[in-house]
């Protein structure tokens, strides 16, 4: 039914104009007929009357019948109504013996006109008129009778010429209302559905416009366009950002064999230096100061890959909220030469996702505050309020302008705010960045108290 429904509502629309159609063209027929009907009875007796009039006159001559027919005043009867039409009497050899006033015999006589019933006839200018001819008794005479239709029902007549009109203007009406329904509405609809499945979505854009549709679906075609477009730039914006991950993992990849190269590995090749020294060599003295030496740069390298791995996947993690944070501001602290004050609510307690998340924000955003905004103190605030956690860190750098897309500074290789909001993304939460030129900047990180946390928060607090 749905598949159809178009259809459907289009011929719900049409079926009343054409049944009013048809209904009226019957209308008009039986009006027709009625009228003819009319017509034919109204001569034939005409006729027939005056055939009968002129057969009885007879035996008193013809002024008699002249004056019983009342020719001069324009009536069949001396006492009826006056004739809408005309009466002609013609001998047989076709002599006009006589006729009412107005008779045009030779506009509508035909040699082969039938005797005793009715036809019709049209004369010369087109006009329509029922005629009938009777015999006079004795068959020397004939009785014509003809009533022109605009004489007898004239307004009938031009009324129904009149709703002829009016249904062949409707049903012209109706037909450029469907033409103008097919062309500006159906075809255009057909169109952009066709378009639209033979869409790769994400990659292919429609028609931005339709000059033969309706206002409605120019409309509807526009916004599928800037959808379209949208996911077209989502797209891209997403290949980049794959490109740009990819990038980055190359990027580390290279830094920490970079690191292993130039740390680690030039002090397990010193090791084995002198560790090979030491069997060359024959001086117990010599051996043990070398074999130290080696000892020395094992334990180094030992530190080393711990630091390494620390910063990879920081052990300290597992202690809980507030010290995680505290160590990790701590080596921050040390790391960046800067002076970090930390205030942390002793009940709060988050998960493993949402803590790991913090603390490579709270990483990012110190390496920021030093790198860029040359930060030389930061205030670390981590409560509750109502039934959230709040994350803040607020900087004394040189600030900067907020008006921007984490997208585009993604593209632009700029990637610490839009991986710090892509981190409190996948945990459920919100991040608010407020700046200023001169005076530092605010990072905020909102995250909802899941009930197990909650849990966890009130089995925190002593019991008095």
């Amino acid at each position: 039914m749905r598949r159809h429904l178009l259809l459907f509502i289009i011929f719900a629309l049409m079926l009343p104009s054409f049944a009013v159609l048809l209904v009226s063209g019957i209308g008009i027929l039986q009006h027709e007929w009625a009228i003819r009907s009319v017509a034919r009875s109204y001569v034939q007796e005409m006729a027939e009357n005056v055939a009968s009039r002129v057969a009885t006159s007879e035996p008193l001559g013809w002024g008699m019948e002249l004056s019983m027919l009342g020719i001069h005043g324009f009536r069949v009867f001396t006492w009826g109504p006056s004739i809408p039409g005309w009466v002609a009497v013609l001998h047989a050899d076709g002599r006009l013996l006589f006729s009412s006033p107005g008779a045009d015999i030779a506009a509508v006589w035909r040699p082969n006109i039938p005797i005793g019933r009715a036809v019709e006839i049209k004369d010369k200018d087109g006009d329509l008129y029922t005629l009938a001819v009777y015999p006079v008794r004795g068959g020397e005479r004939f009785v014509i009778a003809a009533v022109a239709w605009e004489q007898l029902l004239g307004p009938l007549a031009r009324g129904g010429m009149l709703w002829s009109v009016l249904i062949v203007i409707m049903a012209i009406c109706i037909l450029l209302a469907l033409w103008a329904l097919w062309r500006w509405l159906i075809r255009p609809l057909r169109s952009l559905v066709a378009e639209l499945e033979g869409l790769s979505w994400g990659r292919d854009l429609p028609g931005a416009s339709d000059p033969r549709a309706v206002g409605e679906i120019g409309s509807l075609r526009e916004v599928l366009y800037k959808l379209a477009s949208a996911a077209v730039e989502r797209t891209h914006l997403r290949n980049r950002y794959v490109n740009d991950i990819v990038r980055v993992q190359e990027g580390e990849r290279s830094r920490i064999a970079r690191e292993l190269h130039d740390g680690p590995l030039q002090n397990i090749t010193a090791m084995i230096q002198q560790v090979r020294l030491s069997r060359m060599s024959r001086d117990e003295d010599v051996v043990k100061e070398r074999l130290l030496l080696a000892e020395e740069t094992a334990h180094l390298v030992v530190r080393e890959l711990r630091e390494m791995c620390d910063e990879l996947s920081p052990p300290w993690i597992d202690l809980g909220l507030e010290q995680a944070m505290t160590e990790l501001s701590e080596r921050l602290a040390r790391h960046y030469n800067i002076n970090i004050v930390m205030e942390i609510d002793d009940s709060l307690e988050l998960d493993h996702e949402k803590l790991l998340s913090l603390f490579r924000i709270f990483q990012e955003a110190v390496s920021n505050a030093v790198r860029h905004g040359k930060a030389k103190e930061m205030r670390v605030n981590i409560f509750r309020n109502a039934d959230n956690t709040i994350f803040e860190m607020k900087d004394d750098g040189t600030g900067f302008d907020t008006r921007f897309n984490y997208e585009s500074l993604r593209v632009e290789g700029h990637r610490g705010l839009a991986n710090m909001l892509e981190r409190m993304t996948l945990v459920g939460g919100k991040l608010e960045v407020i700046s200023q030129k001169g005076e530092g900047a605010l990072i905020r990180c909102i995250l909802p108290i899941a009930p197990s946390e909650e849990a966890d928060c009130r089995n925190s607090v002593p019991k008095l």
